[in-house]
């Protein structure tokens, strides 16, 4: 079992925000072995402070039952942004140990519907601090298998900051921090919007995948373009029958900019004489 890495328990209760940056620079089975060794009391407050793709890559090689008490003790918003950047085979394995009722909690906060955004969005996308360096940036993007256009900068509330170019960290000094050379995001998409209503979005006209945000500008990941247009491939030739569960998930989740799209829903339910009713009456008032 690794020696706690030169960080005293003291220091780990007292400062679990800066004892995660230190975790995040380890390698992920030392990091593992330090969560392991030291109580879940201390273990889980530094977890929760880590990025979810650090804490993610440690947790997966702690064993099944260790893993999964973890994440109960992290809770379920922390605990759904790691299970998102886990393999699903082994988040499933580990929301089948958690009790029913914490369960139930963290598959209702993972789950979207089929036709929203949050459903098809790519949890991988590198998302790092504004107090990393450019170097830093660089091997972690080195380290990933994951295909990337673009770096986004968060808080560590996960609140998407900026976006940077990966051309722009090359032109740029080593030791220059992102908080130095990302721009704010020039769009981003809500989780909860439907999938439908991004065909014609116009971030498509400079980028090939766009930030999704959950509610409180939370960075969820991104949208490409190729996911979308495997989302939106035909399958039938009926249009798809929405449910009220669709109109449910679109309200819980502050959905309220898409109003067209909770439209939609709603007249899906209707006789098909009472849509095309109500589309006549649309037109007649143009």
């Amino acid at each position: 079992m690794a020696e706690p890495v030169s960080l005293s328990l003291a220091f780990l209760e007292s400062h679990p925000a800066d004892a995660a940056r230190v975790l995040e620079r380890l390698a992920p089975n030392v990091a593992a072995d330090l969560l392991e060794s030291i109580p879940q009391r201390l273990a889980a407050p530094v977890a929760r402070q880590m990025l979810p793709l650090f804490s993610a890559r440690a947790m997966d090689r702690l064993a099944d039952d260790s893993a999964a008490g973890l994440l109960r003790a992290i809770g379920p918003q922390a605990g759904v942004a790691v299970l998102r950047q886990m393999p699903t085979a082994r988040a499933d394995a580990l929301l089948a140990l958690l009790p029913a009722g914490h369960a139930m909690t963290f598959r209702l906060l993972l789950g979207y519907p089929e036709n929203t955004v949050g459903a098809w969005a790519d949890p991988h996308a590198l998302a790092l601090t504004p107090n990393v360096s450019a170097g830093d940036a660089l091997e972690r993007l080195r380290e990933t298998e994951h295909e990337h256009d673009v770096l986004y900068v968060v808080d560590h509330d996960q609140r998407l900051l900026g976006v940077i170019a990966l051309v722009e960290l090359l032109r740029v000094a080593a030791d220059m921090p992102l908080r130095r050379i990302m721009r704010a995001p020039s769009v981003t998409v809500p989780a909860q919007s439907l999938i439908g209503a991004m065909r014609d979005h116009v971030g498509w006209a400079s980028d090939r995948a766009l930030p999704v945000v959950e509610r409180g500008e939370r960075f969820a990941g991104v949208l490409w373009q190729s996911a979308l247009a495997l989302a939106l491939a035909p399958t039938t030739s009926r249009q798809p029958r929405h449910t009220p569960a669709d109109a449910l998930s679109l309200l819980a989740g502050g959905y309220w900019s898409g109003v067209a799209g909770l439209i939609d829903v709603v007249v899906s339910w209707l006789p098909s004489g009472a849509a095309r009713s109500r589309d006549s009456r649309h037109e007649a008032g143009r």
